[in-house]
């Protein structure tokens, strides 16, 4: 996550494709590598540091392709998009624990390096947008030097509603990762055997994945407030984390990863689709490169967690503080709108004739002086 923003840059510099393919080449060596490792150490540098790096590589240009790709059933995309990190958890899970216990941890890691050659062969999926044959204009170099992104990248951090964007989603995050570490651990202390635990995240991953398709077509329709449906998601999920005392019995828990995988997925096929809507499309590479890194702060809730576990006995404040943040989070949300229009009474804005031809024309001495506005059809021109 804390290599978003350079590989949003890199995707942007280099296209898509390149560098998908060069960060699932990333995993490829770095899992073999861990297969090999003799000590904790080791498993540092090549699962955590390695893999994390070529993991960013491989997932930001797919995001930012997304965005656009899709105009009109961009969140529908999405959400199938993002099913499959569901789906391929749920499958990975299981195949990863049937090969350790026949094979070893050693060659399973090894097996699922070679998986890998699947996202090498969906990364030259990655097409760009423009066409053969296109040719850069003047206006297309403009908006793609180095000043001009330097400009961008500035703007940002002095763009209110980007600030609060993050501020909540870095709230939010925290406790994102918690019961996917803690959850089985915290079910086997109340007394449910680790298979029945287990149970709990095969319903969490299911219900999360076919949520993330139902969401994404229901947030493409115009009568649903995007904005509104995120801020609802964080505000349920942080309420499940706040009752998760209450719930001791297996029943109960597996209750809660149903309504868990529902309510999460609305964050989180939201997160690229929101951050296109209130950034754009220009800035939308490098600001959801710096969403990634703030992002990061998830990473912080399991030790979190393990750690009131360790002082107390109990998994139960780890969650509940995650919950405090999300409700925390539903509430920074709701300053967005005020933002935005704060931000649009700011700007002057000038209406312009677009001319679609695209081509640079010869000034001539024959245009008549601009002396009044006048309405050509459904254009408005200058006479």
């Amino acid at each position: 996550m804390i290599c978003g923003p350079l590989s949003g840059k890199l995707t942007v510099k280099y296209g898509a494709r390149e560098i998908s393919i060069i960060g699932s080449i990333i995993i490829m060596i770095s899992i073999i590598a861990s297969s090999y490792a003799s000590t904790l150490g080791v498993l540092f540098f090549t699962h955590g540091f390695l893999t994390g790096v070529g993991s960013s590589f491989a997932f930001t240009p797919g995001m930012i392709m997304i965005s656009q790709y899709f105009t009109t059933k961009r969140a529908l995309a999405t959400g199938i998009v993002m099913s499959g990190g569901a789906a391929g958890a749920l499958v990975q899970t299981r195949l990863h624990q049937y090969l350790i216990e026949t094979l070893g941890w050693r060659q399973s890691l090894r097996i699922f390096s070679g998986l890998m050659i699947l996202c090498i062969i969906a990364g030259f999926t990655y097409l760009p947008l423009n066409p053969k044959g296109y040719k850069r204009s003047v206006a297309d170099n403009l908006k793609t030097s180095p000043l001009k992104k330097f400009v961008v990248d500035l703007g940002l951090w002095k763009d209110s509603v980007f600030l609060i964007w993050v501020l909540a989603n870095g709230l939010c995050k925290f406790g994102f990762f918690i019961p996917y570490v803690h959850l089985v651990r915290h079910a086997v202390q109340l007394g449910i055997s680790v298979h029945k635990a287990t149970n709990i995240m095969l319903v969490l991953g299911m219900s999360s994945m076919i949520s993330r398709i139902i969401f994404g077509r229901i947030c493409d329709s115009e009568k649903i407030n995007r904005l509104y449906f995120n801020q609802a998601s964080v505000l349920f999920v942080g309420l499940l984390y706040l009752f998760i005392p209450l719930l001791r019995t297996y029943a109960a828990l597996i209750v809660f990863g149903l309504l868990l995988g529902i309510a999460d997925a609305g964050n989180y096929i939201l997160l690229p689709v929101l951050t296109f809507d209130l950034m754009g499309a220009e800035r939308m590479p490098v600001a959801w490169g710096f969403m990634l890194t703030v992002n990061a702060v998830s990473c912080f809730g399991p030790p979190f967690t393990g750690w009131m576990n360790d002082r107390s006995g109990s998994y139960n404040l780890g969650f509940v503080v995650a919950g405090a943040l999300n409700v925390l989070a539903c509430l920074v949300l709701a300053f967005i709108p005020l933002a935005k229009r704060s931000r649009q009474t700011n700007k002057s804005i000038i209406n312009v004739t677009i001319d679609q031809n695209n081509e640079i024309m010869e000034w001539t001495n024959d245009i008549p002086p601009f002396t009044e506005w006048q309405h050509v059809g459904s254009k408005t021109a200058i006479k």
